[in-house]
């Protein structure tokens, strides 16, 4: 016997679109695989996510932030200002200090 069904939700055409972008960009193959997995994730009773701002795309300030830290990073590797170590207690000493 067959259990699935078939859900049918008017939509215009850029909503079904965008959506099936950024279900890909989340990982889905599909928007009705989305659609799938949020709505097990409702009916299931679990909280789901994704992202600061709900599509996991961080905002721009973020990026620019993480830009920085990545150029001051090879700055630091090319001047071998860069710390090392070579175990983690040593590392946990650096920490802590």
């Amino acid at each position: 016997m067959n259990t699935t069904t078939r859900l049918t939700i008017p939509m215009d055409k850029e909503l079904r679109d965008n959506l099936s972008l950024k279900a890909k960009t989340l990982g889905f193959d599909s928007s009705q695989a989305l659609l799938r997995y949020v709505s097990k994730a409702i009916t299931d009773g679990r909280s789901i996510t994704f992202g600061e701002d709900q599509w996991s795309e961080p905002p721009e300030v973020v990026l620019r932030q993480w830009q920085s830290e990545a150029s001051d990073l090879t700055r630091q590797l090319n001047t071998g200002e860069a710390k090392s170590f070579n175990n983690a207690d040593d590392l946990m000493a650096d920490l802590r200090s």
